[in-house]
Parts: structure tokens; sequence; C-alpha cells
């Protein structure tokens, strides 16, 4: 065998090394991201380490990222382009033949019904953004604002409520500040299972350590985390929007408690939000919780006595009734402590890309013609919304209703709301096109299927925000050869393009200036030579992806090239913070170069850039000219006093609260399909009750129990688990995969699909985020 693998240009430029030691990656099972350091042995990953000189996890590594070799080495990999014939089976075409009739069949789409009649679904991945300014380029070029990601049936909710309050951009985070602050409220999370940071257990073992630092959890569940809190608030399942209300309005009526001095200097309509939240009734919102009234008041009097305090949420405060009112009153607690954006509080953290207010961001949004939901502009500046709107959005009697979707690293069969509505909504579509490195069950009924690199073969790297102050990027170079005839989704996305129409030859003066458009003056001419000759936004990238990008390691690489231009025009202080004195005489393509090779030349990841200090987070991340917080935002007001008049929906034809999709050390969503990866005792997809359940259902166990919704049923073995409280049932996500482990290679289903029993419909009626922690469902033994 020979030392090096020769790739397809698109993958690299030079061959990938077969046998290789020590190669610096990441864990790709995670919005983590934890550095890993690989061998490779003929041409696969044999050896994985957590990767000490990774100055982001600095070491650490939970026990999936031990499993990543499985994510890139199954029996399910997409390896050719694929057309489905008539009879539902598929045929091998080559690129050529694909790129022609998927352009012409999304062009004939575009012609005749507009190009809102196309959407994307997907995108990414937990660690793989290298495809995400080619993909959403595209969509623009095509004239649709429709993509359905699945970051927006969890969290886009905050950024529009940070949007409307504090007018932060679409890239900042409002992130608890762990490490200094003197009270931590925490909701929504365990983790000391689900790992939410690097090395959750040595982080929040300092409040078991420090006297100086109390952390009070609200959990319906006894768990991991619980055990070592200061207090543990054991709420009624589902009902923190309440918990919420409650706090908020003790804070803001009670004479003493807000801080007056914050509130006047930092915000408006404070006596406005008084008014409203004077109309509680804190006594039932403490009874709907299952505390008592004092248990309540007495941790809102914590939170305004403390000198700092800090919130932290996660998922199952997300994906609950009422979620987008729960993000506000987080922002609202955190505001009349005086907490918000302070240190020790809750601070706005940034990630590589630099804060941009667009100038249109309050201008009307695009929204579903089905449910009128707004798009919600999070992460970036394109507009996002929640999968679980996808379905109507195909099957709503509109003539620009979704005829065409392509499905890019995801799987919306396992991954969203209501697969059974998503299936039906199928038979609507004109065209379905999956690209994904494995088989999926979405792919299953696809029309094409066309085979990409997965993380481990190909350039990649992620956006998710990985600190405060430092703002690190981790650009991976592939270390391991993947198929051959698989393409990066950049190349898929520029080759449709150029098909279509969308984007004209690229000039020769471009191909004459790449060359050089790695250095400070080649990288200015070439830059404003695309700025003069593109006809659109498509051009800029997709020109430099076919000049430049034929200079660099990786065509792919110029959206890096584009990053670091846009720190160093965009960001140039907090650069310059990062780099030092040396660098404050810079002009800003030199300074754009410097970043562009210090990332290229860290793969184990590297500090580009510093944020403000938290003492001028405040001022620094609220946009409003007056810098002032506006407390209550118009379309929120409906929803508190919904929340006042409604308790949370019963049916005693489904008496059970169920959880579904909670994270375990055994499931890792949708990406790992060998179950081989998964150790110890089964079964590791279940039904978790209370023993007080088990036995007024009749049984113990690991027996055969139905779970039923008004949307679809599964079977799964009982867990019992004595940690929870009687009518409240949990089951993990990340199972129903089909896969050949079975007897001459017999697809066996692990586990039960959780979307089987969720309803698109059941949701938020502002973010569309759904309420998957919150499902009600029946349970019953299953016959022997």
């Amino acid at each position: 065998m020979s030392d090096l693998a020769h790739v397809d240009p698109s993958v690299s430029r030079t061959p990938l090394p077969l046998e290789a030691d020590g190669l610096s990656t990441v864990c790709v099972l995670c919005s983590h991201n934890c550095g890993l350091s690989v061998d490779v042995k003929a041409g696969q990953i044999t050896r994985i380490r957590a990767d000490e000189s990774n100055p982001i996890s600095k070491g650490y590594l939970c026990n999936k990222g031990f499993s990543v070799g499985r994510y890139a080495h199954h029996d399910q990999r997409t390896k050719h382009p694929l057309r489905r014939r008539t009879d539902g089976s598929f045929e091998r075409i080559d690129w050529d033949t694909a790129i022609r009739e998927i352009g012409e069949k999304l062009g004939a789409i575009r012609d005749t019904h507009g190009g809102r009649a196309i959407a994307l679904a997907g995108v990414g991945g937990q660690a793989n953004h290298m495809d995400g300014n080619y993909a959403l380029t595209f969509l623009d070029a095509i004239g649709s604002p429709w993509w359905f990601n699945a970051f927006a049936q969890e969290k886009t909710q905050h950024f529009l409520i940070d949007h409307w309050m504090f007018d932060s951009t679409p890239q900042s985070w409002f992130h608890p500040d762990i490490e200094h602050t003197k009270l931590l409220l925490m909701m929504g999370t365990n983790p000391r299972v689900s790992n939410r940071g690097h090395n959750a257990n040595d982080t929040f073992k300092r409040f078991e350590e420090s006297p100086d630092q109390r952390m009070i959890v609200v959990d319906p569940r006894e768990t991991e985390t619980t055990r070592q809190a200061d207090l543990h608030l054991k709420t009624k399942p589902g009902t923190d929007a309440f918990l919420l209300l409650g706090l908020a309005a003790t804070l803001a009526t009670t004479e003493g408690m807000a801080d007056a001095a914050f509130l006047e200097q930092h915000t408006r309509d404070f006596d406005v939000l008084q008014k409203v939240l004077a109309e509680v009734d804190v006594p039932e919102m403490a009874r709907r919780c299952g505390l008592t009234t004092e248990a309540l008041q007495g941790v809102a009097r914590e939170l305004a006595g403390v000198e700092s305090a800090a919130i932290m949420f996660d998922l199952a405060v997300e994906q609950l009734p009422y979620s987008t009112l729960i993000s506000y009153l987080i922002r609202v607690i955190s505001t009349l402590t005086g907490n918000a954006a302070q240190p020790g509080g809750n601070l706005f953290i940034e990630t590589q890309s630099p804060p941009e207010w667009n100038p249109r961001r309050f201008e009307e949004p695009d929204r579903t013609r089905a449910a009128n939901i707004q798009g919600i502009r999070a992460i970036g500046g394109y507009p996002m919304w929640s999968p679980t709107l996808l379905s109507e959005e195909i099957t709503v009697d509109h003539p620009e209703r979704i005829r065409g979707l392509i499905v890019e690293g995801a799987n919306p069969i396992l991954s969203y709301s209501d697969a059974n509505a998503f299936r039906e909504a199928r038979e609507q579509l004109d065209l379905l096109v999956v690209i994904d490195p494995a088989m999926t069950e979405t792919a299953e009924i696809a029309d094409y299927v066309l085979p990409t690199p997965c993380g481990y073969e190909k350039w990649e790297i992620s956006g998710f925000p990985r600190g405060y102050p430092e703002i690190f990027v981790q650009l991976r170079p592939p270390v391991i050869p993947g198929p051959e005839d698989a393409l990066p989704e950049p190349e898929i996305y520029v080759r449709l393009a150029e098909q279509m129409g969308l984007v004209g030859e690229p000039p020769a003066e471009l191909f004459e200036l790449a060359g050089q458009g790695t250095t400070p003056e080649g990288a200015a001419a070439i830059f404003g030579k695309v700025q003069e000759l593109a006809t659109n936004r498509a051009e800029i990238l997709f020109w430099g992806y076919r000049t430049l990008g034929a200079e660099l390691p990786a065509p792919s690489l110029i959206a890096v090239w584009v990053l670091a231009l846009q720190n160093a025009f965009g960001r140039r202080e907090a650069v310059l913070r990062s780099f030092g004195d040396d660098w404050k005489d810079a002009g800003p393509f030199e300074l754009a170069m410097e970043i562009f090779r210090r990332v290229l030349d860290h793969p184990e990841g590297v500090e580009i850039a510093r944020a403000v200090p938290p003492e001028e987070n405040f001022a620094f991340n609220v946009g409003y000219e007056d810098k002032r917080v506006r407390l209550v935002p118009e379309a929120l007001m409906p929803e508190i006093a919904r929340a006042m008049s409604n308790d949370l929906r019963q049916d005693p034809d489904y008496p059970f609260v169920l959880a579904s999709g909670l994270r375990t050390q055994w499931n890792a969503n949708t990406i790992q399909r060998d179950p081989k990866w998964r150790k110890g005792r089964g079964p590791h997809c279940a039904l978790h009750l209370s023993p007080e359940d088990a036995s007024r259902l009749g049984v113990a166990e690991g027996d055969a129990l139905r779970i039923r919704t008004r949307r679809g049923a599964v079977e799964l073995p009982a867990a019992l688990d004595e940690r929870l409280q009687a009518g409240h049932v949990w089951i993990p996500n990340g199972f129903g995969m089909a896969y050949p482990s079975g007897a001459d290679g017999e697809l066996v289903t692990q586990g039960a699909n959780v979307n089987e029993l969720s309803d698109a419909t059941d949701r938020d009626p502002i973010s569309g985020c759904p309420h998957h922690k919150y499902t009600l469902c029946a349970v019953e033994p299953v016959a022997a």
C-alpha cells in the first residue's frame, strides 16, 4: 500500500498520509468539539486520545470522543451519487449527470413557482461548518429565505429575545460567567452527564469546594448535578416558565429587591414591566411548580442579595411550553438583579465571526406561509426556522409552497419533530436531494443522494463560541481519505450554482491575481477586483473558490480567508488585544493574512482575537443608541398573560409527561449509526419511569412497554428510576436507526425514534420550537 492517498483536489491539494501518529482534530459528536489527537493506520483512525495541546479543551475528553472512528468507518457510508429509480431502488450515476439533472429540476421549480419554492434543511453538523457560507450563498442566489436547521428547534428564541431587548448581534451568545459568579441558578441541564462546557466535573466541583460560590439547580429529577447543589428546587415537570414568572414578579414588585441604580442607568420601561408583573399571582405560580411560596421567594431574595448571579440554561427549558417566554424571563431576572452583561452575571460571548449590526435588522422579517412564524437570525446573518415548521410549509395551500428540498447533513425522519408529518409531506415534494456521508433514513426516500466526506476526511471548522474573552478558531485538515467518489459540500454547491447559471465564469483577471492572494498586497488586489467585477454576492464567494481557492490547500478554505478579512476589518481592536502592540501599525490586509496564516498553522486551535473585558461587555454588546435595555418587548406581553391564565395542558387519555431526547453517556444525536460504539450494560434506549408508576402498571425492570401519543407509538423496555417523580417518564434521543448489525447484514433497529411520538403542532407560537420535554403520553404494558 502507498504511504499517501491521492484525493480529489476539492478535498485537498496534497495527498493524505495513510500512516500517521498524533494528528490534531476534534470530536464531532457534540457542540463542544473537544480536541483529539488521532493515529492513522492504513487510512483509518485507530487510536484516539485527548489533545493536550488544544488551547480550548486543554486535554479533556468524555467517553463519546473515543468512539469517533466508528462515525468515519461504518457500513452505511454513501460512496457514489445515487438516483432513485421508478421502482424505489437506487442506481449509481456520475457527478456530471447528478449535477445537471438536479440543477435542471431546481431551475424548473424556480422558473415555474419562484425561488421561494425551494428550501434547505440542515447544513453542517456539530463540528462541520465549512459548508455554511456556501450553502446559504447558494440559497440566497436562488432567491429563497427558507433555511430549516436543528439549532432552531432548540435555541433561536434566545437570539430573538437578545435582539428585542439588547439589540445585540446574531454572532453573540448570552452566557453565564460561571467562573466568577457568586450564585449560579441552573435550569434545563445536567452538565455532569451532558458535558455542558469543557470538563464539567471540574467546572462545577468548585461550587462544592468554594465557600464563596453557591449553586441552585432547578430540575424535576434528582441528577448527578442536583446532588452537588446547595439547593435543589424539585419542580413539577415543565413548570419552569411559572417559576421564572414568580421570581421576576417578586424581584420587580418587592421593595428593595431590584437593582434600582442599574435599572435607572441601563433600562427603559421598568415602570411598565412592574405593572405587568404586579398582576402575577406568585403563590399560584409556586403552587403550579410544586413549591411553597416561601421557597420561591427565598430564591428571589438570594438572587437580589448576592454580589453577582448568573443563570445557566439549556435544552430541557428550551423545549418546554412557553420557551420564548422562558428565554425572556431569564434575561429580565438577570437585568432586574443588575447582572445582565456584567462580570459574574451573564455575559455576551463571541464566535469567530465578528459581531455585525445589520442596518436592516428592524425591518419586518420573512414569515412562514402556514403559521406566520418569523425567521430568526441566529449564529450569523441568515434567517433560520425551526424544522418543526418544515412539513407544513411543504403541504400548505400556497402558490409558493416548498416543492424542492435539499437536506444536507441532517436526517429529518429521526432528528426533526413528527416523523409521520415529514413522511406525508415528502409525497408532495417535486424534488428531494440528500447530501450526506451516510445512507440515512431520509436518504432512503430521496430522489438523489450525493456522497460527501465525513468531518475527518476534508478540511473543516466549527463556528460555535469557545470561551471568553478569548476567541478561538480551530481549522482541521483531513486526517484520513474518504470515499473516492465523494465531494465536499462546498464543491457541490459551487457546481450547482454554475449549472443553474447563478454565477458567471470567473474573470481572467482573478486567475492572474490568485497566485499572490495570501500576501497582504495580493489579498488587497484580488479582494478589490472581485468586488469590482462581481454582479451578485454569490460570485464573490464562488469566484474566489474557483480562482484563489486553487492556490490554497483546498478551495473551500476561501471561506476561512474571508473570515480572516472579516476579523481584520470588523474587530481590529479585538485582534490587536490578542496579537499585541507589535501589530498596532499593521494594515487590515496584513493583519488578515497573519490571522489566516496562524489558523492554517495551528490545527490544534489558536486564539485570533480577544473580546472586550467583562466590565465593558454591556456597553459593547447593547446596540441601541441610548445603550438601554428594552424591558417590555411588545410581542412578549401576550405570552405573559397567557402563562398567568393557563396552567400546563393535561389529558386524562395521556396521563404521563414524557421528556423525549434526554442525554446520556451513550447517545450522540443521530450521527453515530453503528451501535457497536456503545459499551456497558444495556438496554441503552429504554423508557425510564418511577418505581411507583411501574408498580401501578404491574411491570418490572426490562418488561416491554408501549408508549403512545396522538401521533404514534413505540415499544421499549422499562427502566425503573427512583430519581423520577410519579407521572414523569423519559426516553433518550439518538436511537431508531436501522443498521446492518444482524446475521448476514440484516437491518436491526436500535431502540426507538422519539420523533415517532412528537407532534409538529405542539410548539412555541413565536419561535416554533417544539415541546419535546413536555409531551403528553400514555404508557401501558405490552401483552406477553
